[in-house]
C-alpha cells in the first residue's frame, strides 16, 4: 500500500511539475528583410509532451509573422545556477544575438533562471520580455519541497528547491519593456492541497504584487498545465506586446475576484 502512495505521489508530480521533457524547438521563420525577432520561450515545472506539441505548433504561427521561435531544454537537477549556464550556451549555440531584437516569454522557473542573468546586462538585443505569473502556481514549489521533498529530489534534482527558496528576482534592465500575464486558475496539484497553499499566506493577483516592473499586464482564464497545451490562445497578445509594447486592446486587464481556490 505504501508503494502504491508513492508511486502515485511521483506520478503526480511528473503531471505538474515535469521539468522541460521536449527538445529544441527548430524556428520556423520566413526570410527577414530589413529587421528580425527571435522569440525565445523558457519552459519550466509542467511542461509536457503535450506543450512541446502546442510550442511546435505555435513555431509555425509565429514564423509565418516574421518571428523565430527557440525552446530550449535548459533545466538542471544542479539547481538554478546550472540551469542558468544551460541558457547562456544554448544563447551562444543558436547566436540569438544576430536577430535585431530579441524576445523572451518565461514561464515561472524561466523568469527565476532568466532574469539574473538579464540583469547583468548581456544580450544587447533583449527588446521585450513577457513574464507568466501564478499566484497559485508559484506555490508549488514551496509545497513539493514541505510535503514531497524526497520524492520530488529523486525526480528532479534542485532546481524545483531553489525555485521555491529563492524570491523573485525581477527584471529591472532600462530598455527593456515587459510584460506579465497572470493565470487565474489553479492546477489539480494546487486544488488537491488547498489547505497547504493557503497556509503560506493570502493569495494576491493585483499586478503590483509580483514584485515586477511591467509595462502591461492582463489577466488569463487558464492554470498553469492549461497554458502550456493552450499557448496559442495567448499569442495574439504576446505578438501585440512584441510589436507595440502592450497587449490586445480585448486582454482582460480586470483583476478577477477570487478569494481562494
Amino acid at each position: 500500500m505504501r508503494a502504491m502512495k508513492n508511486a502515485g505521489a511521483i506520478s503526480l508530480i511528473v503531471l505538474t511539475l515535469a521539468a522541460c521533457a521536449g527538445a529544441v524547438i527548430r524556428p520556423v521563420v520566413t526570410p527577414p528583410q530589413r529587421e528580425s525577432d527571435a522569440l525565445l520561450i523558457l519552459p519550466g515545472f509542467g511542461y509536457s509532451r503535450a506543450g512541446e506539441r502546442a510550442l511546435q505548433a505555435l513555431a509555425e504561427m509565429a514564423g509565418r509573422e516574421g518571428v523565430a521561435l527557440f525552446v530550449p531544454t535548459y533545466v538542471s537537477r544542479g539547481g538554478l545556477d546550472d540551469s542558468r549556464v544551460n541558457l547562456e550556451r544554448f544563447i551562444a549555440a543558436h547566436q540569438l544575438d544576430r536577430y535585431t531584437r530579441l524576445h523572451v516569454f518565461a514561464f515561472i522557473a524561466g523568469a527565476w533562471t532568466f532574469n539574473p542573468m538579464a540583469e547583468k546586462g548581456t544580450l544587447p538585443n533583449l527588446a521585450t520580455v513577457i513574464f507568466d505569473r501564478s499566484p497559485y502556481q508559484e506555490r508549488a514549489p514551496r509545497i513539493a519541497d514541505d510535503t514531497l521533498h524526497f520524492l520530488t529530489w529523486l525526480r528532479y534534482g534542485s532546481p524545483v528547491f531553489d525555485v521555491a527558496r529563492t524570491p523573485y528576482p525581477p527584471l529591472t534592465r532600462a530598455g527593456v519593456r515587459t510584460g506579465i500575464l497572470v493565470e487565474t486558475m489553479p492546477t489539480e496539484f494546487i486544488r488537491k492541497r488547498q489547505a497547504k497553499a493557503l497556509s503560506y499566506g493570502p493569495l494576491r493577483f493585483e499586478c503590483d504584487s509580483f514584485q515586477q516592473r511591467y509595462d502591461d499586464c492582463a489577466y488569463i482564464p487558464l492554470n498553469h498545465d492549461g497554458l502550456y497545451v493552450n499557448i496559442a490562445q495567448v499569442w495574439p497578445d504576446v505578438l501585440a506586446f512584441i510589436r507595440q509594447g502592450r497587449f490586445t486592446d480585448t486582454a482582460d486587464r480586470t483583476m478577477p475576484a477570487i478569494s481562494g481556490l
